[in-house]
């Protein structure tokens, strides 16, 4: 029997759980990248997903079959917050990417891409929800292909394109400067939300300033309320 280990926050491994285990695979989901290293040690094969680990090329290549992670973004738009550049870009189509894991975020051969308009209302929080929903439907459907590790899912000819975002780039997207113009500050709103875990800065008299939600309600990631399993 297949030895599965799903690589993802604790509040989706419920969700993801049946989708995996319908034919019959042993499937066990873990979240922090200790967690990771020991299940490498008998797991047959990974499957990441809106996963907060980097797995290091030494942890990847203990899995006897292909590992394959769910990216929240299209091929164009590789590393970090790939909805929040898209955002700030003014792009119409977004996308989710299954691909194979390979020692370098997202550098993999692509399997599949679902690609859906990015309408003109939809804000961080709005995209976000619309992909993880696009995200669970490729797991449904991937679900038997990915859990039977005799067989690597095969490539499409799509490539990685675009600039590798990171930690920086969104923290420099979140800094507004001295003297930003409203066209400005709505464009990056719209781009990096509001929140407890992320706000735009200003920095004014010397000093550095954050914007501070007024919206109640649980922090939201992917349309799950975080905690909730």
């Amino acid at each position: 029997m297949a030895s599965i280990v799903l690589l993802t926050q604790p509040e989706y491994a419920g969700l993801l759980m049946p989708f995996l285990r319908t034919s019959g695979a042993d499937v066990v989901a873990v979240a922090e990248r200790d967690e990771l290293a020991r299940a490498a040690e008998t797991g047959s094969r990974l499957i990441s997903f809106a996963a907060k680990v980097i797995v290091p090329a030494a942890i990847l290549a203990r899995f006897s079959g292909r590992a394959y992670n769910f990216h929240p973004g299209p091929p164009a738009y590789p590393g970090i917050f790939p909805s929040v550049f898209a955002l700030y870009d003014g792009q119409r189509e977004f996308a989710v990417t299954l691909h194979e894991m390979a020692p370098q975020v997202d550098s993999g051969p692509i399997v599949a891409v679902e690609r859906f308009t990015l309408l003109p209302d939809h804000d961080r929080l709005g995209l976000d929800t619309l992909t993880f929903q696009t995200m669970l439907a490729m797991v449904a459907k991937w679900a038997p292909r990915l859990t039977d590790i005799t067989t690597p899912l095969p490539h499409i000819p799509e490539s990685w394109t675009g600039r590798h975002r990171t930690r920086a780039d969104f923290n420099a997207l979140c800094e507004l400067g001295d003297n930003p113009t409203a066209q400005e500050f709505t464009r990056r709103l719209r781009a990096v939300g509001e929140g407890p875990e992320h706000a735009l800065t200003l920095s004014r008299f010397g000093r550095r300033f954050a914007l501070v939600s007024d919206a109640a309600g649980p922090v939201v990631r992917g349309g799950v309320a975080a905690g909730d399993s």
